[in-house]
C-alpha cells in the first residue's frame, strides 16, 4: 500500500537537529513509502544531525517513486549524504533537488545515484550552479533518462558548455513535454548544440529559454527548425533582460512556433 508523509513530517518546518532526529525515528519504520516531501527544511544546517540522519533512514526505503529535497542547502556535503540513499531508489519517476546550492561537487556526488534512475519522468535540478562541470557530471545520468517528460535545469550557469554537455542527453528524450534551460545563458554556440536534440521533442508543449543570451543577431537561429518540429507546443519563453529580438527574428520565431504563446523581453 503506498504511504505518504504528511503534516508535521512534511515541508516547510525547518527542522531543528531533534526534529530531524524524530522524522529519521520515523521515517526508518516507514520502508514502504512511495512519496515523501521534506523541502524547505534547512537539513544541511544541520550538518550530521540532519541531512545525515534523515539520508539513513532514505536508505531502507527502496520502493521511494516521489521524493522532494528541494530547498534544503545541501550543498556538497549533504548531497553527499543523501547520493547514498539515492542510489537504493531505483524505482524513482519523480524528484525534486533544486535550490540546494549542489555545485560541481555535489552533482558529481548525486550523478551515480541518477544513474539508476532510468525510470525517471520528472526531474528539478534548478538553481544549483551545476556550471560546465557539474552538466558533465550529470550528463551520463540523463542519457539513461528516456522517459523523461518534464526537466528543469535552469538557473544553473551551464553557459555554451554546459549546454553542449547536456545536448546528447537530452537527444534521447523524445517524450518530452515540458523543458526548462532558462538563465543559463547558453548564447549562440550553446544554443546550436542544444537545437539538434530539441528536433525529436515532437511532444513538447512548454519550452523555456528565458534569458539564454539568445536575442542578439543571429544567436537564435538554430532553435527556428527545432521550434517548426514541435507542433504541440503551446508556450514559449524567450525573454531577455539585456537584449531585444529583432523585428524579423519575432517574425520567424512566430512562424517556427505559431500557436505558442510567446513571452518576449
Amino acid at each position: 500500500m503506498a504511504a505518504r508523509v504528511t503534516s508535521p513530517l512534511n515541508s516547510s518546518n525547518n527542522l531543528k537537529a531533534e526534529g530531524a532526529g524524530a522524522v529519521a525515528e520515523a521515517l526508518k519504520q516507514m520502508d514502504k513509502m512511495t512519496q515523501l516531501d521534506l523541502s524547505d527544511n534547512n537539513l544541511n544546517a544541520l550538518k550530521a544531525e540532519g541531512s545525515g540522519a534523515v539520508a539513513d533512514a532514505l536508505r531502507k526505503m527502496d520502493k521511494m517513486t516521489q521524493l522532494d529535497l528541494s530547498y534544503n542547502g545541501l550543498r556538497a556535503e549533504g548531497a553527499a549524504a543523501v547520493a547514498r540513499a539515492l542510489g537504493r531508489m531505483d524505482k524513482m519517476t519523480q524528484l525534486n533537488l533544486s535550490n540546494n546550492d549542489l555545485g560541481a561537487e555535489g552533482a558529481g556526488a548525486v550523478a551515480g545515484a541518477l544513474e539508476r534512475m532510468d525510470r525517471m519522468t520528472h526531474l528539478n535540478l534548478s538553481n544549483n550552479d551545476l556550471g560546465a562541470e557539474g552538466a558533465g557530471a550529470v550528463a551520463g545520468a540523463l542519457e539513461r533518462m528516456d522517459r523523461m517528460t518534464h526537466l528543469d535545469l535552469s538557473i544553473n550557469n551551464l553557459k555554451a558548455e554546459g549546454a553542449g554537455a547536456v545536448a546528447e542527453a537530452l537527444g534521447r528524450m523524445d517524450k518530452m513535454t515540458q523543458l526548462d534551460l532558462s538563465f543559463n545563458y547558453m548564447g549562440a554556440e550553446g544554443a546550436a548544440a542544444v537545437a539538434g536534440a530539441l528536433r525529436r521533442m515532437d511532444k513538447m508543449t512548454q519550452l523555456h529559454l528565458s534569458n539564454s543570451a539568445l536575442a542578439e543577431s543571429e544567436a537564435f537561429a538554430p532553435m527556428l527548425p527545432a521550434l517548426a518540429a514541435m507542433p504541440a507546443l503551446l508556450r514559449l519563453h524567450v525573454d531577455d533582460w539585456d537584449a531585444c529580438f529583432s523585428p524579423d527574428m519575432k517574425a520567424r520565431i512566430v512562424a517556427a512556433a505559431p500557436a505558442a504563446d510567446i513571452k518576449w523581453p
